[in-house]
């Protein structure tokens, strides 16, 4: 490095990161940057969605904008580009990223000094490759960042700091008074939403449950943010929430929402690019991790809580989880709202909702759609004749509809757990087209007597035991003494008998005609009700649901 001396260093490009969050993460870098380079002006190359970023930060001068997908699109666009930054007579470049791309442009333009990381076969693109850091300098990605200006001599902390422009500030000022937000409301900003993929998203019911948690105990007002293309996540939080939230989805530019996380009190968010900002703004965070690494990309500083449940399978860095996203599904809302509520400073909140939602558990082969044997084919769903129909009247009553469903097909060999997923995703779909809402779908893989160790074993989740109807009451806020569970087997019907007050109904769909026989001749246990569909066994229970309901309501 002795021909990149502070001294004969007059400009310095810096190759941004393409993504916000990874971006928030170079901060200290840039800051440690300037620092080495005193007398240098610093200019940032970055995607138009990270560039705002930048604006108005001390270290920052100058900001061009990268437009891949239009102006600078292709060979051309890249030359277009290239020529026009060796116009501006950079000394150094800087390219964070790793991939083959982000070092092109630099050396296209003739910058006599690049520097980086000699990964995805760029080497030959860089005068000055960087090693990788050994594993004592840390995890995280921002010393992987701070890392390469280290190697040019400059020295920082890991801490991120990001300020707040006037303009930020009174944009989000202006955004929340329109939302009749005052200057002396407490605000919880929610993200539940991740554009990265679904694998990094916690269900959005269980954001709902500890939004209303919050704003229950603390008076908050509950802000939903997010991009245009997260709005229909954002949506189906606010319609789970018994109190009501600002959905700001695709309503706020990057400085506006920068001023939003430093207006906030909290900010309780999947791992996401509003995580870091949060951090950098001084606002505490509450993080649900799932499939990605907490070690590398976690938020940093004293105010980020991580939630996690540690599995094997985790982290996986997938963008869409193969199996049944068990590393998101275990983390209950119980976690998260106490976390929110330590960083809140206030009391635990879930002794405020004692009473849940009502619920209806259902069986799904011989249920809802037909019963094929071990179905792993999504294309061979077939429901059952006024399945749908009777769905739709349970959550017109206000019942969430959740799935509980033994897969033991997947213990002896038959089927994977990719094909139960599959076939629930596209149950789910069918569902959802039809106007129909699945709020929790569980499932048991296991059998006591078949199949190979990790899926040979008594559990709790597999019916008659209750542990899938257990983990959703925690999951989801129910209330399983004013709840219902259908299915075909007497083992469906008999899931009830743990939870007082929950009623259990047999169906003669399905395997139902043969356990009915059973019941008659005495050899299983005979359930509190037996319907001859799904249909019929919805119409008898919302009757007696009415009239428990009237018998147990203060009278007027």
């Amino acid at each position: 490095m002795q021909d990149i001396d502070p001294g004969r260093i007059r400009r310095i490009l810096v190759r941004e990161v393409n993504w916000l969050g990874d971006a928030t993460l170079t901060l200290p870098a840039l800051e440690a940057l300037d620092r080495r380079f005193p007398e240098a002006e610093i200019t940032v190359l970055a995607k138009p969605w990270v560039g705002g970023l930048f604006a108005g930060h001390p270290a920052v001068d100058q900001n061009i904008e990268y437009r891949s997908e239009d102006a600078h699109r292709g060979v051309h666009g890249r030359w277009r580009l290239a020529r026009a930054v060796w116009r501006d007579g950079f000394d150094l470049a800087v390219v964070f990223p790793n991939s083959l791309d982000s070092a092109l442009i630099p050396w296209l333009a003739r910058i006599p000094r690049r520097v980086g990381y000699p990964t995805d076969g760029r080497r030959w693109l860089l005068t000055h490759p960087i090693p990788d850091p050994s594993p004592s300098a840390g995890r995280h990605q921002v010393e992987r960042y701070l890392h390469i200006v280290r190697a040019l001599g400059g020295d920082g902390a890991g801490r991120l700091h990001l300020p707040v422009t006037r303009t930020a500030r009174e944009g989000a000022r202006r955004l929340l008074r329109g939302h009749g937000i005052t200057p002396g409301d407490l605000i919880v900003a929610v993200n539940p939403g991740s554009i990265y993929g679904s694998a990094k998203r916690w269900p959005a019911v269980r954001f709902a449950a500890v939004a209303d948690g919050l704003a229950e105990s603390s008076g908050a007002r509950i802000v939903l943010i997010g991009s245009e293309a997260e709005r229909q996540i954002l949506a189906q939080v606010a319609d789970r929430m018994r109190r009501p939230a600002v959905n700001l989805g695709g309503q706020s530019d990057l400085a506006t929402l920068v001023g939003l996380l430093e207006r906030s009190s909290l900010l309780v968010s999947n791992d996401t690019g509003a995580m870091h900002i949060a951090v950098a703004v001084g606002t505490p965070v509450v993080a649900v991790f799932g499939p990605t690494d907490a070690e590398a990309t976690g938020p940093l500083g004293p105010g980020g809580r991580i939630v996690r449940e540690p599995v094997p399978c985790s982290p996986c860095l997938l963008r869409e989880c193969p199996i049944d996203h068990r590393c998101m599904t275990r983390i209950s809302v119980e976690q998260v709202l106490q976390a929110a509520c330590v960083l809140l400073d206030r009391p635990h909140a879930s002794h405020l909702t004692p009473h849940g939602h009502p619920a209806a558990f259902l069986d799904r082969d011989g249920t809802i759609i037909e019963d094929l044997g071990y179905l792993g084919d999504p294309a061979s769903i077939r429901f059952i004749p006024g399945a749908v129909d009777a769905l739709r009247a349970l959550q017109r009553a206000g019942y969430r509809l959740v799935l509980v469903t033994n897969q033991a097909g997947v213990a002896r060999g038959l089927i994977t757990e990719t094909d139960v997923r599959r076939v629930n995703e596209r149950l789910a779909a069918l569902l959802e087209e039809a106007g129909v809402h699945l709020d929790g779908i569980y499932s048991c893989p296991h059998h006591p007597e078949h199949g190979p160790p990790e899926y040979r074993r008594d559990c709790d989740c597999r019916k008659p035991k209750p542990g899938m109807v257990r983990q959703a009451v925690s999951d989801l806020d129910l209330d399983p003494g004013r709840s219902v569970v259908l299915g075909d087997h007497a083992s469906d019907a008999a899931l009830a008998l743990a939870f007082p007050g929950m009623r259990g109904v047999l169906l003669r769909t399905g395997h139902g005609a043969g356990e009915w026989e059973k019941i008659r001749d005495g050899a299983l246990p005979r359930p509190e009700y037996v319907a001859d569909d799904l249909r019929a066994a919805v119409e008898w229970f919302l009757a007696r649901a009415g009239e428990r309901d009237a018998l147990t309501s203060p009278p007027a």
